[in-house]
């Protein structure tokens, strides 16, 4: 399935975005569709870290597979019968940053792959990275 790419320009300086787009526990406060998050792995975040994010009824795993701050990490999750992996970046752009996050989904189950959850996914991810800039635009 082709991947889903989305962009959000920020004036604030790559530093800066990276400490809020980097900063798991606080998403409920900036993501609407996150009503909870739980950081599983005690100690720094860093590859490795395991959390669990409250989608509504629906928990999702996740697990971040590559750490290199301040620019990217990736991130590896399993829910409704799709595995996932998304990459986010900060790009510098000028003075401002630009956060980029690219999200590859694969169904893993016949009901997955018989239903489609992954386009259900992909546009909860699209809604989560349109309301999380606006409801954050002055720290992000």
């Amino acid at each position: 399935m082709k991947p889903l790419l989305c962009t959000h320009r920020s004036s604030a300086p790559p530093d800066r975005t990276w400490a809020v787009a980097s900063d798991f526990a606080q998403a409920p406060g900036r993501i609407k569709a996150i009503t909870k998050v739980e950081i599983v792995t005690p100690g720094p975040v860093g590859s490795g870290t395991r959390f669990r994010e409250w989608r509504g009824h629906q928990v999702v795993d996740m697990e971040v597979a590559a750490w290199s701050p301040p620019r990217s990490y990736s991130l590896r999750g399993y829910a409704v019968g799709t595995e996932f992996t998304s990459e986010i970046r900060c790009v510098p752009d000028g003075p401002g940053t630009r956060l980029e996050m690219e999200v590859h989904v694969r169904p893993q189950t016949f009901g997955a792959k018989l239903l489609s959850p992954p386009i259900s996914l992909m546009s909860k991810v699209g809604e989560v990275l349109r309301e999380g800039p606006r409801r954050h635009r002055r720290g992000c």
